[in-house]
């Protein structure tokens, strides 16, 4: 019967061949053979790996230090947003009086069909986060759905003489307040205080 062929594989040796970078290796003669010393390539890795430490490092702490803040945007001025809004003539457009150090970072007219628009501004607040301020003529719920991310509203307050609901917004990292009237909903919402918002509020004319 004739032998059934095999593959042909690779065979590896179990048996593990010496090595020559042994420390104490004894000789026939009794001597000890000193270790062996790095070689240059080893030298230049070792340099490559500090000489990258040492640039790393402070460019991180940099790049941390540096990453662009709300309260580092440049100011814009919102006055053709309310006057374009004003324009409209369809509700009273509000703004923020008496609060000469806070600074407007975005100012945004969106119009729609039907005569719809919302404005946009929001407010960097000195030490404490910012508020957007949204006016719009568009449907209440799903205005107030988009901004607020389906937060449970907290209760409501009496704010110069008009209602006002506190929500919690934006997965509970802001805090939010909405005034529904026939024609406008208006909305402050922010990461600032709920004493800033108040303050906001009571400032809009």
């Amino acid at each position: 019967m004739a032998s059934e062929e095999r593959p042909i594989v690779d065979i590896v040796d179990t048996a593990p061949e010496p090595t020559h970078v042994t420390v104490g290796m004894s000789t026939d003669a009794g001597a000890s053979m000193p270790p062996s010393k790095p070689t240059r390539a080893d030298a230049t890795v070792r340099n490559l790996a500090i000489a990258l430490g040492i640039l790393v490092i402070p460019l991180v702490a940099i790049v941390a230090l540096f990453q662009p803040k709300e309260s580092d945007a440049p100011a814009v001025d919102p006055a053709r947003v309310y006057d374009t809004a004003r324009a409209e003539k369809a509700f009273r457009v509000r703004e923020p009086q008496g609060v000469a150090d806070w600074r407007p970072t975005t100012a945004v007219y969106n119009p729609a069909a039907g005569g719809r628009f919302t404005i946009r501004v929001s407010y960097s607040i000195p030490d404490d986060g910012y508020l957007q301020l949204v006016q719009s003529n568009a449907a209440a719920d799903s205005l107030i759905t988009s901004i607020i991310d389906r937060g449970a509203p907290v209760g409501v307050e009496q704010i110069e003489g008009e209602s006002w609901t506190r929500y919690t917004a934006r997965e509970g990292k802001e805090n939010a307040f909405v005034l529904i009237e026939p024609d406008v909903t208006v909305v402050v919402v922010g990461d600032a205080s709920v004493d800033t918002a108040r303050t906001m509020i009571k400032s809009l004319q």
